[in-house]
């Protein structure tokens, strides 16, 4: 009860682990204290709010600037873990985004619940239903849009038309060309990209006026006075989930991640000590190796290691790789030392063959290794022709990112330092 005492009154997320250290529910709050005491006092007796309690041993909770940072956050950290007790978003229905279909001959704007990759643009999440009303009006209003259900269009108009609402792209009244230009406006509004729509939409009324097409260029001057009106009457400050979701991960136990990525690469035990490595060089000068350690998850930044390449000449990455590896381990068995559980290599399915040769030579076939390309960001496994492809959003794939990019930034910063030693020898 202390700890719930010392929670701040202000709005965030919270996080409730079991014993295992899982997360097994995110909830928010327009108020921490409130609402997380209000479990430890049988404020809700519901049958499964009490299953919940009696798994709780531990609780994390990540403060936020507004109740509407803390929907996003929730939304984005459930897509994340899929919580046990997390029901409402686990079928991946949840806040509403806008979609522009942009792929369509004459796209239409849409509301919808699920992301696919169907070549439509899509904005949001968007947890305030009402906000998302007055943006859909605001557009149907200035932006004009057909409202057809189906993507091919109907055979006679509809009352929208009528209302100036449609501009009838069925009837011929609006080419193609002049239609895209109206949906390009929406994209830029929706994506809040206002300076970008008003210097759009002072070009467009240009081109109007010189080819004496006074009642578009009329429309465009509405919608640049609308813009206008509405800069001068509200500040806008767009929150991206993703970026709200990166800025808090380090204050979330990164220990949740570790059984989904055993669970993904199928390794016998839990990944708690991973090392991974990286090559740095330019046209083979002052080439470098880099090992980063995570333990439970966390860098370790102790254990960071760094080599200098020094048996190979030129550009081969393959035999930078083996000299590192074979120094690497070569001194931990000599040392009796703690070998890692999982050992990751930045690269693609040659980097990992190189790995597996070296580790192979040392004795240490035993222990698990893969890798993972640049562009794709594809796992590599040995045995395995074809790579794990994770979901963006897999915490497992967030670990396997975090811990590549570390062994990355940190082979590069050595680069950098030898070659300005060299630049001033």
């Amino acid at each position: 009860m202390e700890k719930i005492k010392a929670l701040p009154a202000g709005s965030g997320v919270y996080l409730m682990k079991n014993r295992r250290g899982e997360i097994i529910y995110v909830g928010k709050a327009t108020s921490l204290k409130n609402r997380v005491s209000s479990y430890f006092q049988g404020r809700d007796s519901a049958p499964k709010t009490q299953a919940l309690v009696s798994q709780i041993a531990n609780l994390d909770y990540i403060e936020t600037r507004s109740a509407k940072e803390a929907l996003l956050l929730e939304f984005e950290l459930i897509k994340r873990f899929r919580p046990r007790y997390n029901v409402m978003y686990r079928d991946d229905k949840s806040y509403p985004y806008l979609k522009l279909t942009w792929a369509e001959k004459y796209p239409r704007l849409l509301q919808t619940r699920m992301k696919k990759k169907d070549g439509a643009k899509y904005y949001g999440p968007y947890p305030d239903g009402s906000h998302l009303r007055r943006i859909l009006h605001y557009v149907r209003k200035y932006f004009p849009l057909r409202y057809c259900k189906k993507v091919t269009l109907p055979d006679k108009p509809c009352f929208y038309l009528h209302l100036r609402r449609c501009p009838a792209p069925c009837t011929g009244q609006i080419d193609e060309q002049r239609y895209r230009n109206i949906v390009r406006e929406v994209d830029l509004f929706l994506r809040n990209k206002h300076q970008s729509l008003l210097e759009y939409l002072d070009r467009q009324m240009a081109e109007y006026s010189r080819k004496m097409e006074y009642e578009q260029a009329r429309r465009v001057l509405q919608e640049k006075e609308f813009i206008t009106q509405l800069l001068s009457q509200v500040r806008f400050r767009k929150i991206a989930p993703e970026q709200l979701l990166k800025t808090n991960l380090d204050r979330i136990s990164q220990e949740q991640f570790l059984p989904v990525l055993q669970h993904e690469l199928g390794l016998r035990r839990l990944p708690a000590k991973i090392e991974a490595f990286d090559i740095s060089n330019i046209s083979g000068t002052n080439a470098v190796g880099s090992m980063v350690t995570f333990l439970n998850g966390s860098p370790a930044k102790s254990q960071y290691r760094r080599f200098r390449i020094r048996t190979i000449s030129g550009i081969d990455d393959y035999a930078m790789l083996r000299e590192v590896l074979q120094r690497r381990y070569q001194r931990l068995l000599a040392e009796k030392k703690e070998l890692p559980d999982l050992i990751l290599i930045d690269g693609g399915k040659g980097h990992l063959a190189q790995g597996v040769m070296e580790l192979k030579k040392l004795g240490l076939e035993d222990v698990p290794v893969a890798s993972i390309a640049k562009k794709e960001e594809h796992i590599f496994l040995p045995g395995r022709s074809l790579p794990v492809v994770l979901d963006r959003r897999s915490p497992a794939l967030q670990l396997v990112r975090h811990v590549r990019d570390e062994a990355h930034r940190f082979a590069i910063t050595y680069h950098r330092l030898l070659r300005k030693k060299a630049a001033r020898n």
